[in-house]
């Protein structure tokens, strides 16, 4: 299933840039962290836990968390077609595709997403960036310079054709600003543009034999979506209420062992994201949120400590906290909703406590919520 929405996520189609934003701390859908992880230099997490802290010493109660006012984004619909589309688009961009899959029995048109290979010249010698193999393009996107896509127009598939073209006085590389050039295009095939078009073989060999035709393929997305849709509007609760909360506590300060816990928790986290990227962390840190590793850890794991100790504060004093009853059937529902085949499983990599944080988290966002006065934005 992972493999599968890692496809999906990969499409372009519903994510959005969060760098930056140190002051929100999702609660409710962030995966538990384990206590005991270790980062790369060998150093371990503090043995503390949320309800060991006497937070109460550390936060001062500004004003009530009853019945505030919160602003928040209503669930989105699932549009009709929208399964078709990402199933579509990601069939398109992860299945691999050929001549063999795609379509080649009639000239490309504007709005086909066409496969190509192209070489470009200038004064009969390819230009550097100029050349590449198996790219895909949609016609009247306006991704090439002006006269690129209009020249591909009424091309078969397999046919070669050379387009006499200008690049723009504008253009960034000024060894190539308004100058003539040529490119040798071959247009390859036309991918397919409705689900019909779609093959079950291709389906299992994208997907590793998690679903054999396109109609359960489609019907998956059709489920990412819901559950995409379920999950923003999560984030959305959460975060207006840590909003809220912000606005009702002020911090004195922040017990130092439960900011170096929640330190090591991030910098793992933002190790194996700079690795992902190729990247070291202070790279990484800078592109993404314009400062170094350090600053960012250290600002982050505060912000994550004071907020956790707002959510503590509350559930102490309403009645939220997990006892060892409810963690076991969270335990259990939690596994099953994540395909996890038993809760053992899931303790080998994370702490049992740390869950019971996590269902607290839940309790409290729920409580807030159910107490407060919603307003859609």
């Amino acid at each position: 299933m992972l493999s599968v929405m890692g496809i999906l996520s990969a499409c372009g189609k519903n994510g959005e840039d969060t760098g930056g934003d140190l002051q929100q701390t999702s609660v409710e859908t962030q995966q538990p962290q384990t206590e005991t992880s270790q980062a790369q230099d060998g150093e371990t997490a503090a043995e503390i836990y949320l309800r060991d802290v006497p937070v109460e010493e550390y936060l001062n109660l500004n004003d009530t968390y009853m019945g505030m006012t919160l602003q928040i984004a209503p669930k989105a619909e699932v549009a009709d077609g929208q399964a078709d589309e990402l199933a579509l688009t990601a069939y398109n961009n992860s299945a691999g595709l050929t001549a063999a899959d795609g379509i080649t029995e009639r000239a490309v048109a504007v709005g086909d997403l066409i496969n190509l290979d192209y070489s470009g010249k200038k004064d009969g010698v390819v230009f550097d960036g100029g050349t590449a193999e198996n790219q895909q393009l949609g016609i009247g996107s306006g991704t090439f310079i002006d006269g690129f896509e209009e020249g591909l127009v009424g091309v078969m598939p397999g046919e070669t054709v050379d387009l006499q073209l200008t690049f723009p006085e504008t253009y960034g590389n000024a060894e190539l600003a308004g100058q003539p050039v040529v490119f040798t295009v071959k247009v390859n095939f036309i991918y397919p543009f409705s689900t019909e078009q779609m093959k079950d073989e291709k389906i299992a060999e994208m997907t590793g034999g998690e679903y054999t035709t396109v109609a359960d393929f489609v019907q998956y997305c059709q489920d990412y979506l819901e559950y995409e849709a379920q999950y923003n509007y999560d984030v959305a609760r959460e975060n207006a209420v840590i909003d809220g909360l912000e606005e009702a506590f002020s911090v004195e300060s922040v017990p130092k062992e439960l900011q170096d816990k929640y330190a090591l928790n991030v910098r793992n986290s933002l190790a194996d994201d700079a690795a992902r990227n190729g990247l070291d962390a202070d790279t990484y840190c800078y592109y993404m949120y314009q400062m170094d590793a350090a600053s960012y850890v250290e600002k982050f794991a505060e912000t994550s400590a004071r907020q956790s100790m707002m959510f503590q504060y509350v559930a102490n004093q309403e009645g939220l906290n997990v006892s060892d009853e409810e963690l076991e059937a969270d335990l259990q529902r939690f596994a099953e909703e994540n395909g996890v085949s038993s809760v053992e499983e899931m303790l080998q990599t994370t702490d049992r406590e740390e869950f019971r944080e996590y269902f607290m988290f839940q309790n409290v966002v729920d409580f807030i919520v159910e107490n407060a006065q919603v307003t859609e934005q």
